[in-house]
């Protein structure tokens, strides 16, 4: 449980079943379970610059969601990956598709004896209330060499630059902080991270995932356009979309 003092509410709670499965075209999912596949193509591709680079030690997932990265990780053969998940309804997904899950933060793991190679964050910093006190922890429970890596949106990005108040990762109750890529550096930094890396990342995203938020900005045009769609190939099709993110790569020194 994670409780805002401020909003006077339990942030889990935003991220119940209809986080994950909604029709706000600018918060949550359309449908989780029907984009778990172009997920995990995502996931996959990020498991495999992660290992080129650090190997495949132990893995943290936080913010494991329904455990779509932890699946991509048992396939590519990292040894037990686990999953932090605050969303009690995710947690409960994740566990029934049989990966290891804890439903939690990140303070609800030990820092004693419970050293990790690898934590991501992956889409969830942005989420998180006090996201400098998040660095500290993580720090402390990666073991000396350890990898933090992270995915969140680029407030000194190009998209939000053009489309100001109408970018599509301002979402209001959801996201809490945003960074660029100096502000995420100077965090890290301040946390006690050492040759920290950043730069611009894609998603692999399907062409209906796309249209569906495009929804966003033109209801009509976009809506009429994924039903067209919908009945050709092409609305299975995927690729590799520049859509505003920043990803991060910091290490805890030896």
């Amino acid at each position: 449980m994670v409780w805002d003092p401020k909003r006077g509410v339990d942030l889990s709670k935003i991220y119940d079943r209809d986080y994950f499965n909604n029709n706000n075209p600018k918060g949550g999912y359309v449908n989780y379970f029907e984009g778990m596949k172009i997920n995990r193509k995502t996931f996959s591709d990020r498991l495999k610059r992660i290992s080129k680079k650090v190997g495949k030690g132990k893995l943290l997932d936080v913010g494991c969601a329904l455990g779509d990265c932890l699946i991509e990780a048992k396939k590519l053969g990292w040894i037990n990956p686990q999953g932090l998940e605050i969303s009690t309804y995710a947690y409960i997904q994740a566990m029934a598709r049989g990966v290891s899950v804890r439903n939690g933060s990140i303070g609800n793991i030990s820092a004693k004896g419970h050293g990790f190679d690898v934590i991501t964050y992956q889409d969830v910093i942005e989420h998180v209330i006090n996201p400098l006190n998040e660095l500290k922890e993580v720090y402390k429970r990666l073991n000396p060499g350890g990898l933090l890596y992270m995915v969140t949106p680029d407030i000194g990005g190009f998209w939000s630059i053009v489309l100001g108040k109408y970018w599509y990762h301002f979402k209001k109750g959801e996201h809490l902080m945003y960074f660029s890529e100096d502000t995420i550096s100077a965090a890290l930094r301040k946390a006690g991270y050492k040759n920290i890396e950043t730069k611009n990342t894609y998603h692999i995203l399907s062409v209906n995932y796309i249209l569906d938020r495009l929804k966003f900005y033109f209801p009509v045009l976009f809506g009429f356009l994924k039903k067209v769609v919908k009945k050709t190939p092409l609305d299975s099709y995927s690729f590799r979309a520049y859509t505003g993110e920043i990803e991060v790569w910091a290490y805890k020194p030896m």
